[in-house]
């Protein structure tokens, strides 16, 4: 199962206090309800198989597995107000909040280039994004963040993102 193969998995360059998933599910208890609002695997969010492929189809690549992590076990939700988009399941023009409907539009824009995948944006005007140009040995993405012109890595991968929102949004 895509978890207990996700456990062991590091988490990139997060300095010594974060290495695991396991240290990822502790953050992620430790402020739920204080700003961390997530689903839970059972939750109407979390996606069936056929939708993750899917959503790889209309993406055009396969999802990190932290990511994949992140949605069989929460589903989706929101940290300090600001939607980690999930994949829905149904996708359609109501869909804001899919992963696949973010990304299509912001391309289709010309917001972000054809290889990010667009995982959050905030009322700051910065979005953040899977540049999946570039992959692992894990099978992750880094994820950027942009604000107009200006982007750089945010993380090292989906998993680092979400442990640097939790603990540190202003970083």
């Amino acid at each position: 199962m895509i978890t207990e193969q996700l456990l062991d998995i590091s988490l990139g360059k997060l300095g010594a206090m974060m290495t695991s998933i396991t240290e990822l599910e502790k953050l992620i208890a430790e402020y739920s309800g204080n700003g961390v609002e997530f689903g839970t695997a059972s939750s109407d969010l979390s996606p069936t198989d056929e939708r993750v492929a899917e959503t790889e189809n209309k993406i055009g690549c396969k999802l990190p597995p932290s990511y994949l992590w992140f949605v069989k076990n929460y589903g989706g939700g929101h940290v300090y107000g600001e939607e980690i988009f999930a994949i829905y399941p149904v996708l359609s023009d109501l869909s804001v909040g899919d992963i696949a409907y973010q990304t299509k539009s912001e391309r289709e824009q010309g917001f972000v280039r054809d290889s990010a995948v667009v995982v959050c944006s905030n009322d700051f005007g910065e979005t953040f994004y899977f540049d999946t140009s570039t992959q692992d040995d894990d099978g992750e993405y880094p994820v950027f963040v942009k604000a107009g012109a200006n982007e750089k890595r945010y993380a090292d991968s989906f998993a680092g993102f979400l442990y640097k929102r939790i603990e540190n949004p202003e970083g």
